[in-house]
């Protein structure tokens, strides 16, 4: 189903799409945004719900393959194009469980899907937080998977290949961002700067930039490179600013490409992924169906 150079992008998108972030995949790179993890608020319930959705199978793949997912901050509105079921599933319940027990058209069959709710459930996301936003939005997006698929999932701990991250005997080499000035008497703190990762593709490979990102960030979009879970033993805290570049297919026959991903995260991050077995949940599901054309 995949053409000769939609595969190798799509593996990475397939786990690396941040929520509600914006996502472009083109025949020759991919230019990618992501927003930072989401966090757990146990005092704030989120209701929104999807009032119109369709999801309609995308046409196969082939070598003009692209991957768009779109939800303005203060809309309701969810747009996504050729976005594998799997990867709706991500968005919906994180990156850090790996999705186990899907049938295998979750992850290969594509699909577009537009849905939105009212101008009045716009209003009220214009009223909360940044995080209370995309909680309220995960939730849309559960609920449109519940009644559309059927679907139901849960989480069990397994013993899963993982990978420790760990520093590197030569030490970090990213860079570590300078707090701002403390405020002077009587003034407000400065907010902190944006965290942001963005990844483009070349015929090298792919390099992601980051700036202002923890190391929570950091393991989380090693995560997605490497398709494991990744977990952080650096004791670092950051936040850092880095550039890794590591070739898509790399081999001793393409002398252009840029290192593997394991080589790329100790000679220009100074950091090392070393292979483990961990007890870590895993996002079962336990029923799924195709949805129907509408």
């Amino acid at each position: 189903m995949f053409g000769p150079m939609s595969r190798p992008l799509f593996r990475i998108v397939q786990r690396h799409i941040g929520l509600f972030a914006a996502l472009l995949v083109f025949p020759c790179g991919v230019y990618l945004h992501a927003q930072a993890p989401i966090v757990e608020e146990p005092n704030y319930t989120p209701t929104l719900t999807f009032d119109v959705a369709t999801i309609r199978p995308a046409p196969p793949p082939d070598a003009n393959f692209h991957v768009s997912v779109s939800s303005p901050p203060l809309s309701s509105r969810f747009e996504a194009t050729n976005l594998p079921i799997k990867a709706l599933l991500q968005i919906a319940y994180g990156f850090d469980a790996p999705v186990v027990g899907a049938p295998d058209w979750v992850a290969d069959t594509f699909y577009n899907i537009q849905a939105r709710s009212d101008e009045a459930a716009d209003a009220r996301l214009a009223k909360l937080t940044n995080n209370e936003v995309r909680l309220e939005k995960r939730n849309a997006i559960r609920v449109l998977l519940a009644e559309r698929l059927g679907l139901k999932t849960h989480l069990e701990t397994r013993n899963t290949s993982v990978y420790y991250l760990v520093v590197d005997k030569g030490g970090v080499k990213m860079q570590a961002v300078t707090p701002p000035p403390p405020p002077a008497d009587g003034e407000a703190p400065p907010p902190p700067p944006p965290a942001d990762v963005q990844a483009h593709g070349s015929q090298h490979g792919l390099e992601f930039v980051g700036t202002n990102a923890s190391m929570r960030a950091i393991s989380g979009a090693l995560s997605s490179m490497v398709e494991a879970p990744v977990i952080d033993k650096t004791g670092l805290t950051g936040p850092y600013n880095y550039t890794l570049q590591f070739g898509r297919e790399w081999s001793e026959r393409d002398p252009d490409s840029w290192p593997s991903i394991f080589t790329a995260v100790q000679e220009q991050l100074g950091l090392k992924l070393e292979a483990a077995h961990e007890s870590v949940p895993n996002l079962v599901v336990d029923h799924i169906t195709k949805p129907t054309e509408n």
